[in-house]
């Protein structure tokens, strides 16, 4: 691929690190100073379908628990979503993710790229709704922002060989994942892996997940991690 053999190309600093916040929350925008002082890059994957609007992201629904539908056919989820008083264009009176003005101030020192369009979990989306988050998702920041969308982060950490294929397509340069370990020069674009730090106040938890030893621990342990890849999405049969 062009694409490729032009990235190896490129001379990578040492010890190369990005900092990356999944989902576009609208308490991103506190850390905008922090950011602007220290001059740290940063991105963010926002939900291109919920960003500057006042819908809401389905997992923070009072009524769900979001590990029940991580597993089941995305027809189904959307089901049981409405079902429990929820829908993914629905408005609400407060809003849970960045403005549009935020977007657009923050877009200087910021580089906003794409976790598509609902947050949906991509291998249980049939081809149809897959292409759709995907393509709709890189087309609607693009042409509603004004920004420059060449990488995408699957939601939850799921992803498919499908759907490397469609953000091929799409027009994506890579893929971020949450699977375990540290990327080389050799690392497929599309399987881009990352260090995960949860939500905390607790500085000792962030330095040992930040630094790679948790994950470590965790693999010396022979844990594995209930998200990732897939060989195959679900099976139109296993929807209807």
């Amino acid at each position: 691929m062009e694409v490729i053999k032009e990235k190896e190309e490129e001379k990578i600093p040492n010890k190369a690190l990005i900092i990356t916040f999944d989902d576009g929350h609208k308490g991103n925008y506190k850390i905008l100073p922090i950011i602007k002082k220290y001059d740290i890059p940063i991105t963010i994957f926002v939900c291109s379908g919920i960003i500057g609007t006042n819908r809401h992201f389905w997992f923070k629904h009072d009524t769900i628990d979001s590990s029940e539908l991580k597993n089941v056919p995305n027809k189904k989820r959307l089901e049981v979503l409405k079902n429990r008083g929820f829908k993914q264009t629905q408005e609400f009176s407060s809003r849970q993710t960045l403005s549009e003005e935020e977007i657009k101030e923050m877009k200087k020192e910021v580089d906003f790229q794409s976790h598509t369009m609902f947050h949906p979990c991509l291998p249980k989306c049939t081809y149809k709704e897959a292409k759709e988050e995907i393509f709709e998702s890189k087309s609607k920041l693009e042409d509603r922002f004004g920004l420059n969308i060449s990488a995408i982060s699957y939601p939850n950490g799921d992803y498919s060989k499908r759907d490397i294929e469609l953000c091929k397509k799409a027009g994506y340069d890579c893929g971020i994942t949450v699977d375990y370990g540290f990327n080389t020069i050799t690392t497929n674009p599309y399987r881009l892996k990352r260090l995960s730090v949860n939500d905390t106040d607790n500085l000792d938890e962030l330095i040992v997940k930040s630094s790679g030893v948790w994950v470590y621990l965790k693999k010396l342990f022979g844990k594995t991690s209930q998200y990732g890849f897939s060989d195959e999405p679900i099976k139109v049969e296993d929807i209807e």
